[in-house]
């Protein structure tokens, strides 16, 4: 499945568990919309990176060099937790706190439905 339609997926999914007018749905789509790109900028292309260029030659790095990797990230991994509050205050300057809460339950929901999912394509308990 790509990236695009996974996404799309999961948008949907949480906007169906909501009560939203038109409006604040349109706002969190644009809202998720930007958490998703900055955290592909910022996180994900980064952490890919890292995995790609040291994961799989661990053996050969001096402690020095893992140590420096150990802490990029630990780096990106805070710039994620930015982000993330960076987003939860943009859903609340035209959500109510309720409403932010139940886009997060919905998230996690998502996920869930996603995991089960896929456990069950694999034949995994």
């Amino acid at each position: 499945m790509s990236y695009e339609r996974l996404k799309s997926l999961k948008i949907n999914f949480i906007l169906e568990q909501l009560d939203l007018t038109t409006e604040q749905e349109t706002f969190v789509w644009r809202a998720f919309d930007q958490y998703e790109i900055d955290m592909r900028k910022k996180y994900y292309k980064k952490m890919k990176g890292i995995r790609h260029n040291t994961f799989k030659k661990i053996d050969e790095l001096t402690e020095a060099e893992a140590s420096e990797v150990i802490d990029s990230i630990n780096y990106f991994k805070s710039q994620k937790e930015v982000l993330y509050k960076k987003f939860n205050d943009t859903l609340e300057t035209k959500l109510t706190a309720k409403q932010v809460l139940r886009i997060h339950i919905a998230e996690e929901k998502f996920h869930r439905k996603m995991v089960h999912g896929s456990r069950n394509k694999k034949n995994i308990p």
